[in-house]
C-alpha cells in the first residue's frame, strides 16, 4: 500500500518542479518511473509517451493515469489500479492550483511585476534544454532505436524515420499528425 503514496509524492513533485510543458517533464518522468522507482522499463516509457499523445487531453495527465496503472495492475487488480490513477490525478492536479494560485497573485500585484519579468526571462532558455535532454534520454536505449551491432536493420530503419520526420515537418511543412501516420505506415512495413 505504501506504493500509492509514492505515487501522489513522485507526481506532485513532478507537477511542482516540472518546467518546460508535457516535453520537458519527459526527463522527470524518465527518472521517476525507470531510475528511482523501477514501475516501467525505457520501451514502456516510450510506447507510453507516444500512445498518451494520441489521445485526448493533456500528455502530462495521461502519463500519469497509465503509468501508475501500469506500476499497480498485476499487484491489486483492476480497483488498484483505479485507485492509483485517482492518486496520481490528485498529486498532479494540486499544484497546478496552487502556482495557479501564485501567478495570479503576482500578475494582480504591481510590486511583482519585476521579478515575475526577471522569473519569466531565466526560464525561457532552460525550456528547450529540458526538452533536448529527455530526447536524448528517450532516443539512447536500445528499445527505441535499435543497436547498431545487434539489430542494423531497426537501428538504420529507425534513424530513417527520425531524420524523415524532422525534414518533413521543419523542411516541407507537413503535419506532424501526417507524419506520425507515414512513419507509422513505414516502420510497420519496414520492421
Amino acid at each position: 500500500m505504501l506504493i500509492y503514496l509514492f505515487i501522489f509524492l513522485s507526481f506532485l513533485q513532478m507537477g511542482f518542479f516540472g518546467l518546460g510543458g508535457n516535453a520537458g517533464t519527459q526527463a522527470q518522468l524518465e527518472h521517476e518511473l525507470i531510475t528511482l522507482h523501477h514501475w516501467l522499463t525505457p520501451e514502456q516509457l516510450g510506447d507510453l509517451m507516444v500512445f498518451c499523445r494520441t489521445l485526448p487531453g493533456g500528455t502530462g495527465l495521461n502519463a500519469a493515469t497509465l503509468s501508475s496503472a501500469l506500476a499497480t495492475v498485476s499487484q491489486f487488480g483492476f480497483w488498484g489500479s483505479v485507485l492509483a490513477c485517482l492518486t496520481a490525478w490528485l498529486g498532479l492536479s494540486v499544484p497546478a492550483f496552487a502556482w495557479t494560485a501564485c501567478w495570479l497573485k503576482m500578475v494582480n500585484s504591481s510590486s511583482h511585476k519585476n521579478l515575475l519579468h526577471c522569473v519569466m526571462t531565466l526560464l525561457r532558455p532552460m525550456v528547450p534544454g529540458l526538452i533536448a535532454a529527455a530526447a536524448l534520454i528517450m532516443m539512447g536505449g536500445p528499445g527505441n532505436f535499435g543497436s547498431p551491432t545487434l539489430a542494423p536493420w531497426d537501428f538504420w530503419v529507425s534513424v530513417f524515420l527520425f531524420i524523415s520526420t524532422i525534414l518533413g515537418v521543419v523542411v516541407f511543412r507537413f503535419h506532424s499528425t501526417f507524419m506520425v501516420l507515414l512513419c507509422g505506415i513505414a516502420g510497420w512495413i519496414l520492421l
